[in-house]
């Protein structure tokens, strides 16, 4: 029960000399002040946090962030595990899986995000996934496939958006299309997918980098999800068990669209794994990287950023869009 206090303990210490560290090291100075503070301040409170506090406190706080969200946007209704965020006839239905390590609630900003893609895409209905976190592997992935084949059963159209874990499990389900012989997505959009999770880089200099993430939070989401998880298994490291037959089944039927920063730490296996898809088919698979960008930039920092600065969203909206 002495978590929570250690928690906050650690982050009154660790914040302000973070910050003037930040601030002396000059690493942040193509940045804001918001999207600096922003990155500081998840860093440090990840870089706090235990998995009691985690599951006790801070996932409940942001539930009811999230709920409040929910109730701005006008959110239907949850049948199952599924929450329709907007609904409208006769169109594609996106179905967005959140990150988080498999363990952290959706942040609300995510929120604003979809509100987003909504309003410039047009044509499009939203279902939010609330799977069970901080549980063993396989349950998330068992129930984000299980809200999948359940939505197609409907007579859906099911495009798939993840970030960061939500983007593993995203990608887990276009696996399982294919073992399972079942209907693939027309699309998929992976953002920052955390793809090796029980197999990490050996080295990744953080020297210059400017990402929030770290190892040891991995780490600890790694073994609160999959503390034995078999580094074979194609399920947890899906860039380094890359299975060549089923990618080519999935790019048939599944166009990818793979959005990342160039500084995060995911940053290495991202590419290798998008290599992979490209030299199956290139012409199924578009990668949109940040430069200077963190995990997950462009759903936490796109919609503040200047004309011209904002890429990755600018490709979604139009992937998400009518042909043409």
């Amino acid at each position: 029960m002495l978590e929570p206090l250690i928690f906050f303990s650690k982050l009154a210490f660790r914040l302000p000399y973070a910050l003037g560290k930040s601030w002396l090291s000059g690493k942040y100075q193509d940045f804001d002040i918001w999207k600096t503070l922003t990155i500081v301040f998840v860093m440090e409170c990840a870089n706090s946090l235990d998995p009691w506090t985690l599951k006790w406190l801070v996932n409940p706080l942001l539930s009811i962030a999230n709920r409040i969200g929910f109730w701005w946007l006008g959110a239907g209704q949850t049948y199952g595990l599924i929450r329709w965020i907007f609904q409208e006839p006769n169109a594609p239905v996106l179905m967005y899986v959140h990150g988080g390590g498999m363990c952290l609630d959706m942040i609300p900003c995510s929120l604003v995000y979809l509100r987003h893609l909504k309003k410039e895409v047009g044509c499009l209905s939203i279902a939010y996934v609330d799977y069970s976190l901080c549980e063993r592997y396989p349950k998330a992935i068992e129930e984000v496939w299980n809200e999948y084949q359940k939505l197609v059963s409907q007579g859906h159209r099911v495009w798939l958006l993840g970030d960061s874990a939500g983007g593993n499990l995203c990608l887990n389900v276009l696996q399982r299309c294919v073992v399972e012989e079942s209907v693939l997505p027309e699309k998929c959009v992976a953002i920052s997918p955390w793809l090796n999770v029980t197999k990490t880089e050996s080295f990744v200099s953080r020297t210059t980098s400017v990402d929030f993430l770290t190892w040891n939070q991995l780490a600890m989401f790694k073994n609160v999800y999959a503390p034995n998880g078999n580094y074979t298994d194609p399920h947890l490291n899906l860039e380094t068990n890359f299975d060549v037959e089923a990618w080519t089944n999935v790019l048939a039927s599944t166009k990818l669209l793979i959005l990342c920063g160039e500084d995060e730490i995911l940053y290495p296996e991202i590419i290798r794994f998008a290599q992979k898809l490209r030299n199956i088919d290139s012409d199924r698979i578009e990668l949109v990287s940040q430069p200077r960008g963190v995990h997950c930039d462009t759903m936490m920092f796109d919609l503040r950023a200047s004309e011209g600065n904002a890429r990755c969203l600018e490709e979604t909206i139009k992937f998400l869009g009518p042909e043409l």
